[in-house]
């Protein structure tokens, strides 16, 4: 049996040229809503991303990315694949039931496929958050170039003066497993992700990930996929951790490639 094509592989791609690539402009500027919990500000004052702290990943044996890609057939691959355009990113793993579930982002959207029953047959559901045409920014963090380490102290407007204290933070609701993910991702990768959705979108944040990590003769390597998603916004982080053996994680080396896009709708199935 012909195995299914893969659309990419972060692991194994991240030196690969895209096949596209992902145009660049500045999206929009969206205005906030009112009713939203934002702190008080004031004049010239910025508000900051929390920075997590990193949790323990569980590692359970389980199907890999690509087998659980296999598993989902031609006829869902092809509607995701519909639905994205070209597929910049992506998983697939087994949700709770043991049954194949995928997350793709793509120039057209944000898509997961998610298994449901009907009528009786297994099927998947299809969802898609659309994007602005053309608005998707790209970003790409890499811990041998920059230092790890929280993200620099504010400054005083126009950049002159001594650094400000510390910035109030945006709760974006983020349950604790959520967190302890989110904080293993180097922190101007979690500051780039949460930035977004600190004006005005920071209600009814979702947030989705998958990690495997494969344990080699000289070191191990991690791999997370993360997205946060809104009424307004979507972020999505691909990282790659090399970790040598015997050494602390602080000592690791990341690659990340990180978008953002402002959404302009949801599609349905």
């Amino acid at each position: 049996m012909a195995r299914a094509e893969i659309p990419g592989n972060p692991e194994r791609e991240r030196h690969r040229e895209r096949a596209r690539e992902v145009p660049r402009r500045t999206p929009r500027e969206l205005p906030a809503r009112d009713g939203l919990p934002l702190p008080a500000r004031r004049r010239g004052e910025e508000v900051a991303a929390q920075i997590h702290r990193a949790g323990e990943l569980p590692l359970e044996e389980i199907p890999t990315r690509e087998e659980c890609w296999d598993m989902l057939g031609p006829d869902v691959r092809a509607r995701l694949q519909a639905k994205a355009g070209t597929i910049l990113e992506w998983w697939a793993r087994l949700d709770h039931t043991g049954r194949p579930r995928a997350v793709v982002l793509g120039p057209g959207g944000l898509c997961k496929a998610n298994p449901v029953d009907r009528h009786g047959k297994r099927a998947h559901l299809i969802e898609r958050l659309q994007l602005e045409p053309g608005a998707m920014r790209r970003r790409s963090f890499d811990s041998s170039r920059t230092p790890p380490g929280a993200p620099a102290a504010s400054r005083a407007p126009g950049g002159g003066g001594p650094p400000r204290g510390p910035l109030p933070t945006v709760d974006l609701g983020l349950n604790a497993e959520t967190r302890d993910v989110l904080g293993n991702l180097p922190a101007d990768v979690q500051d780039f992700l949460q930035r977004p959705f600190l004006h005005g979108d920071s209600r009814g944040v979702v947030a989705d990930w998958d990690y495997q990590e494969v344990t080699e003769f000289t070191h191990r390597r991690l791999s997370v996929l993360f997205v946060l998603s809104a009424d307004r916004n979507v972020t999505f982080a691909s990282g790659l951790r090399i970790l040598p053996r015997g050494r602390s994680p602080r000592d690791a080396h990341w690659e990340v490639e990180c978008y953002h896009a402002p959404v302009r709708g949801r599609g349905g199935p």
